[in-house]
């Protein structure tokens, strides 16, 4: 019983954490999407494709900076 207890407060909690502050929707795409770009914790990292060559040959690699 204590289990089930502790999981469905783990749940409730996780749950209350991935809230967001957003309550309102917005009118058109371009506010969605505004809003979802503000309220998003990802950030974009620049990345390119590079060829690197050593003695065993040569292959793409994605570097990120």
């Amino acid at each position: 019983m204590r289990t089930v207890t502790l999981a469905i407060a783990i749940a409730c909690g996780i749950g209350l954490i991935g809230v967001s502050g957003a309550w309102a929707a917005a009118a058109n795409a371009s506010m969605i999407a505004e809003a979802a770009r503000a309220v998003s914790p990802i950030t974009k990292v620049p990345c390119a494709m590079r060829r690197v060559c050593n003695r065993y040959g040569c292959r793409s690699v994605r570097r990120c900076w």
